[in-house]
């Protein structure tokens, strides 16, 4: 049935009222913030709120869902031991049979250990390049070097033993 589907899914979904105000969560929101269905039902998805998105970040969500359309994006949340989660996913409208809209459904994705790679891959790569770079710049000093030693080679062969410049 269409609940057992909600309630195994992987994706987290909040269904809410017109106000915002949670009316249903499925166990994989559960297991991703700590927060049991009991101490959500009924609360607004603000204490979730991590401070990292501003006012206009949810002005303009709202204003998309409220309007009728759907939202995709990226959060970063706060889950209940005070730790920070991100999930990506879609907010969407619910709309009655007369076509009157009833609430909004979310549906998200943890995606904290994919960004966490990505990040880990883009210092790797920052560390290549950096690698890269000193080692062209030692081999260009290298070459210096062996022009140096080369000048003052044929300059020792020039001068005499007793010039007190090869001292």
């Amino acid at each position: 049935s269409l609940v057992a589907a909600v309630e195994q899914t992987a994706e987290e979904i909040l269904i809410t009222d017109l106000d915002g105000n949670i009316q249903y969560c499925n166990p994989s929101f559960e297991r991703l913030t700590g927060y049991t269905r009991s101490e959500v039902v009924g609360r607004n998805p603000r204490f979730l709120k991590s401070g990292k998105q501003d006012a206009q970040f949810y002005r303009e969500l709202w204003a998309t869902v409220t309007t009728g359309g759907i939202w995709t994006g990226r959060f970063t949340n706060r889950k209940k031991d005070g730790s920070f989660y991100h999930s990506e996913g879609t907010i969407s409208p619910i709309h009655d049979v007369s076509g009157s809209l009833t609430g909004f459904v979310s549906a998200t994705r943890d995606v904290t250990g994919r960004l966490r790679m990505e990040d880990q891959l883009r210092q790797a790569q920052k560390m290549e390049g950096i690698g890269r770079l000193a080692g062209g710049v030692a081999h260009d000093f290298n070459n210096l070097l062996t022009v140096i030693a080369g000048y003052s080679g044929l300059l020792e062969e020039k001068l005499s033993g007793d010039e007190p410049l090869l001292d």
